[in-house]
């Protein structure tokens, strides 16, 4: 039996800078004040309009002067909802349909994007808004912040994502099991209607899994005021079945001051279960609904094998662009395998914690988000590999 899984939201190129230095002047001349104001901030966003307005300056202007004029290290596939549910057609069986639905512009980039998808075993739905670019985003990454963690900043043309309206989501959408919420405060539209959207997959009796990235423009509007999902009046936490987000992301969408007190913020809002990153720290997850074998707040490690592994082959390292959305995408993996073996009638977060520790683990090898396998399997080997060692540092 076909099984489904539905994705939409944040569809891009990511334009990756391997060593921009955050202590460089060239990049401090462009640092944020105060919050929201448009200026950069190490492991943050901005849109590139609010930053051409923060320095009076055209947004090409802003990219040489922080770059020093040089050009991109690589160009490569990028965005939550597109990364998370590429990883998931490599990782998972025939069995599993997956459709990414996307609003792209005219331009050539988005002809190429396009193209670039065909190259994957999942169905690409996109929209065309005329006049529009593609969404981009310009990734400035410097490897030696936070004492050699690494750190990235971001700075997001919306581009066609302003178009990306609900109406552009169709019936067969909702014919499916799993929905993907990806970094839908990329795609204002989306993130707007996210309580209708939620909503209507839980009443199809779909699983809910969203996603967040940082969401500079509601930041940028009540810099003292919690982030919505959805909007105030209809909010997605009630329909929501696992929401994954990073520390920070946690503390402006709760305004609260730990991961244990977000975490019962969200469960508090309906959420069945989050999963809040800390980087290169430990993953904390915590469940409210009976769908879940219970987790009563239990921190998980990152893998010590592949950092060790890095550590001593550095010529191995790509960067840190894409964890989080690999990580997204095997906590997918994890979920659809369960759901169609049917294993227990209860979800093991525990066992998706291993598959999304083992997929963003795999991404530091690489630069950017999206891995295109030349041999088919290999990706999967890897991740085995990486699994099998994880398991036993847990055990």
């Amino acid at each position: 039996m076909v099984m489904r899984i539905s994705g939409a939201g944040c569809c891009l190129y990511d334009y990756l800078y391997k060593h921009i230095s955050f202590n460089a002047q060239s990049f401090r001349d462009f640092l944020s004040i105060t919050p929201g104001d448009g200026g950069v901030t190490p492991g943050e966003l901005v849109f590139a309009e609010n930053l051409s307005e923060y320095k009076n300056s055209s947004v090409e202007s802003c990219i040489e002067q922080i770059t020093n004029g040089q050009d991109p290290d690589t160009v490569n596939l990028g965005g939550p909802a597109l990364v998370s549910l590429v990883h998931s057609a490599q990782m998972l069986p025939s069995e599993w349909e997956i459709i990414l639905y996307s609003c792209l512009g005219d331009d050539a980039e988005s002809k190429r994007l396009q193209k670039d998808m065909s190259g994957f075993s999942l169905h690409f739905h996109s929209n065309i808004a005329i006049g529009l670019p593609v969404p981009s985003t310009i990734v400035l990454s410097d490897p030696e912040w936070n004492e050699g963690s690494g750190e990235r900043t971001f700075i997001n043309t919306l581009g066609s994502a302003m178009a990306f309206s609900p109406d552009m989501i169709d019936d067969n959408f909702f014919n499916s099991d799993i929905f993907v919420w990806g970094g839908t405060a990329l795609v204002p539209p989306l993130h707007d209607s996210l309580g209708t959207l939620t909503r209507k997959a839980r009443e199809r009796n779909g699983f809910n899994i969203v996603g967040t990235v940082y969401d500079f423009r509601n930041q940028a509007t009540d810099p003292e005021g919690p982030w919505p999902l959805g909007t105030h009046e209809e909010s997605a936490y009630p329909w929501i079945d696992i929401l994954i987000t990073d520390k920070e992301e946690a503390h402006r969408l709760s305004m609260t001051d730990s991961v244990a007190d977000a975490a019962d913020y969200f469960l508090g809002q309906g959420c069945g279960a989050c999963i809040i990153t800390q980087g290169n720290d430990r993953i904390y997850v915590k469940t409210g609904s009976d769908k879940f074998i219970p987790i009563n707040g239990k921190k998980f490690p990152v893998s010590q094998w592949v950092n060790e592994d890095l550590r001593l082959h550095p010529e191995k390292r790509g960067d840190t662009t894409g964890c989080g959305d690999n990580f997204m995408g095997g906590i997918i993996v994890s979920i659809a395998r369960q759901i169609s073996k049917k294993t227990s009638e209860l979800i093991d977060l525990e066992d998706s914690i291993i598959e999304g520790v083992s997929a963003g683990g795999f991404a530091l090898y690489q630069m950017g988000g999206v891995y295109t396998e030349t041999e088919q399997g290999y990706k999967k080997t890897r991740i085995n590999e990486i699994k099998s060692h994880y398991r036993e540092q847990i055990s």
